[in-house]
């Protein structure tokens, strides 16, 4: 996480200014949220809506149950837009799989009522923060703006209705007056065909104020952090390190003597007496009298150009040409045909617009079935190999690991070839910090390379410390040695980076020995 490319000036703010902050957001990102936000809830809402055709209410209430799942992609965006690294709608998607990765379940069941939803996302999604760490977490960011949250998630749901109201009200006004329908059997009617159209504006009003309320618990998710990390003081200490260096960088400039700031004084006050003389003097104008004015005026004022005058009723529309053009025979058979796919009724009768209207939806549906179908057998083509006897070729993922964690750069190349031997020397050399630094971030790099420690880059020291204890009783090659050894470590280190207080040589000789037995015998048997 990058401060120095922040969208938005890091400074406190009240919960609703970081919720106004996140509207502004997300205007400008919104066809894109909305876009990620419908494109998986519509691919859910027409599976549904195929396998249970007459049930279309139970279709809706699944897919507004899924809004958790389908809430992760415009977090992801907005997240990435907020430090200036905008993501493509086909990056973003492919992302959808292990953006749900994290506490799916819990999302889907214990916590999908929560009114707090858009505002813990982010701990799950971004800090991919689990269990105990999540609760803590959680408790923290929830003291001063909880209320907040809930009160966004209340306004979230009555928007939704207000635009449903609103928009099934824009849908009566614009039936034709000769119709004769009533508001009444119109709200009644308990038909599929006017369920399935209501359902469908419902999923549009929902995917058009997600990206609101996505981003409006995002930017109080940052707010709280801002408040509680100081973000706006550590950039303060950025700019003023770097504008530290850049004097350092910059070549002094000679000092200036007295007689060259004499010399500059004689030229700057000849260059202005000669500017001050070769002004032009304005030329007198002509004295003219009352009279002769009010003659001149006389003239000027009864030219032409003063009595020109043009009077425009309406605005006149061009004339075109009419062309009339034959509709071709095989559209004529396509409409026959869709017609024929929905009843027995003739072309010409009152009734065949709903015939036509069903076979065309009976169209779209059987294409978007075929195109589900083919899209599921290509995604899951390993799986129906494997299935088949044809065993695919194995792919390890591999998990994207930091090169750098509080400022320590931990990646193998940067390491000596003997880690211990590197510390000492620093170490009796009077450069304790660097050495400590040493031990330290070589033992975050064999962690990540032969353990694969799940190390993220806003992790602290004691975080890490947690993450090494917490997967020792799921990985049996993080063995108690190396859990009290790493504890023991970041604890010397933490005193060393932040207290100033080294540790004594002893103490130091003894780390080494233990590095060497919990790394070195780990190296030696792979």
């Amino acid at each position: 996480m990058n401060l120095d490319r922040l969208a938005v000036r890091a400074r406190p703010r009240s919960g609703w200014e970081s919720v106004d902050l996140g509207i502004l957001l997300a205007r400008p990102l919104w066809w894109q949220l909305a876009a990620l936000w419908l494109l998986p809830a519509a691919a859910l809402f027409l599976l549904l809506g195929l396998i249970f055709p007459g049930s279309p209410n139970w279709v809706i209430f699944a897919v507004w149950w899924m809004k958790p799942a389908f809430e992760r992609l415009p977090l992801l965006v907005a997240s990435r837009k907020l430090f200036n690294e905008p993501m493509r709608n086909r990056a973003a998607l492919a992302q959808f799989r292990a953006a749900n990765r994290h506490d799916w379940l819990a999302w889907l069941t214990w916590r999908r009522l929560s009114f707090t939803r858009a505002f813990d996302l982010p701990v799950t999604v971004l800090e991919h923060a689990q269990g105990k760490t999540r609760a803590t977490r959680i408790a923290l960011l929830h003291r001063n703006a909880a209320s907040t949250a809930s009160w966004l998630h209340i306004v979230g749901v009555h928007v939704e209705m207000i635009l449903v109201m609103g928009l099934a009200a824009l849908f009566y006004l614009m039936l034709p007056a000769q119709l004769e329908i009533d508001w009444i059997p119109l709200v009644s009617d308990n038909s599929v065909l006017s369920a399935w159209i209501a359902n469908g504006l419902t999923l549009l009003v929902m995917a058009a104020v997600a990206p609101f309320y996505v981003c409006g618990g995002f930017m109080l998710y940052i707010g709280r952090r801002v408040e509680l990390e100081a973000w706006d003081i550590e950039i303060q200490f950025r700019k003023l390190r770097a504008r530290l260096d850049a004097q350092q960088k910059r070549p002094r400039k000679a000092p200036t003597t007295r007689a060259a700031t004499v010399a500059s004084l004689a030229c700057a006050v000849t260059l202005v007496w000669m500017s001050a003389m070769l002004v032009p003097q304005p030329a007198h104008a002509d004295i003219v009298t009352p009279g002769q004015a009010e003659t001149v005026i006389d003239e000027v004022l009864a030219d032409e150009d003063f009595h020109q005058r043009e009077q425009v009723s309406h605005w006149r529309l061009k004339t075109f040409e009419s062309r009339e053009y034959p509709i071709p025979a095989w559209f004529i058979a396509f409409i026959e045909w869709l017609e024929g796919l929905g009843g027995d009724e003739e072309v010409g009768s009152e009734s065949a617009f709903w015939p036509l209207l069903a076979g065309i939806i009976e169209v779209l549906l059987w294409t978007t079935a075929i195109a589900l179908v083919a899209y599921l057998l290509w995604r899951y083509r390993d799986h129906l190999r494997a299935l088949l006897g044809y065993r695919a070729p194995e792919q390890a993922a591999a998990r994207p690991h930091p090169q750098t964690l509080f400022g320590l750069d931990v990646r193998r190349e940067s390491l000596p070839e003997d880690v211990t031997r590197e510390v000492l020397a620093l170490w009796q050399a009077g450069h304790q910090r660097d050495a400590m630094g040493l031990l330290y971030r070589a033992s975050l790099s064999n962690l990540i390379s032969q353990f694969d420690c799940a190390f993220r880059d806003h992790h602290t020291e004691a975080e890490c410390a947690q993450l090494v204890r917490d997967e020792a009783g799921q990985d049996p090659r993080l063995q108690p040695a190396l859990v009290h050894f790493f504890s023991q470590l970041t604890a010397v280190w933490q005193r060393q980076a932040y207290a100033h207080q080294p540790p004594a040589r002893a103490q130091l000789e003894s780390l080494c020995t233990q590095w060497q037995q919990v790394f070195r015998e780990r190296e030696a048997a792979s």
